[in-house]
């Protein structure tokens, strides 16, 4: 039987903390990384058969890996506070520890909270590595969007996380102003550079990205307005980018 221990980064997460927890029951350990929550998370994790560390914030990518770097076992499952395993997730987990490794590391789908609804089956979903292997895995060092990278195999496991990432128009709005200039200032560093005529005509392929190929448009309203405002994400994250060229001049 293959130990898994389950590691969770969070802040300020009253509202989802519990879920995500409970979803997580199945792992040998479970392992929460708090940033000094100021809200209820912390007395609500406190009810949890978890075990509690705390530290300051230090960016996306080195908080995530000091929370790994806390398990017991070299298998993982890591996830955000405000996501949750599907009842059918868990139990594909579960099976899947009764037998041996097919690869080093898994990706797993992941259906988002559209503002108001669940996001349509049909509509593409993401998948990110989320089962695997510590000892062949690092978290990359990215500034926003950060993930899992690793040395080995890697394969899919069709468990589904859910995520309430944005579960309003203000908090993604607060969030593409947040992450725009983290990827702007990610993509200065590492020496991308950006034409005027990309700035134009990127948000627009983007819009048709989002809501024609990866269908948002079976969300109704709620996959237009993400969809557009996923196109201001990618313009301002340009936008910035461009700003950052000038000044360097």
């Amino acid at each position: 039987m293959i130990k898994i221990s389950a590691v969770v980064t969070c802040f300020n997460n009253e509202e989802t903390i519990i879920k995500c927890i409970e979803s997580l029951l199945f792992a040998n350990e479970i392992i929460v990384l708090d940033s000094f929550s100021t809200d209820k998370t912390l007395s609500l994790l406190k009810q949890c058969d978890c075990i509690i560390h705390q530290q300051r914030f230090k960016g996306y990518s080195l908080q995530k890996q000091d929370a790994i770097n806390l398990a017991s076992n070299d298998w993982v499952i890591l996830l955000d506070s405000d996501e949750y395993l599907t009842a059918n997730a868990q139990q594909k987990i579960k099976s899947w520890t009764q037998g041996h490794p097919s690869a080093d590391a898994y990706e797993l789908p992941r259906r988002e909270w559209v503002f108001w609804q669940w996001s349509h089956k049909f509509v593409h979903m993401n998948k990110f590595v989320r089962l695997f292997n510590r000892q062949k895995a690092r978290v990359s060092a990215a500034l926003v969007h950060e993930s899992v990278k690793t040395t080995g195999k890697v394969d899919t496991l069709n468990a589904v996380i859910k995520h309430f990432g944005e579960t309003s128009i203000t908090l993604k709005l607060e969030k593409i102003n947040k992450y725009s200039q983290l990827a702007a200032q990610q993509k200065f560093q590492r020496g991308r550079r950006v034409s005027l005529l990309k700035l134009l005509l990127y948000p627009f392929w983007y819009f048709f990205k989002q809501y024609f190929i990866r269908r948002q448009i079976f969300n109704g309203a709620a996959g237009f307005i993400n969809a557009y405002l996923n196109s201001k994400y990618a313009f301002l994250k340009y936008a910035k980018l461009y700003e950052l060229q000038k000044n360097k001049l």
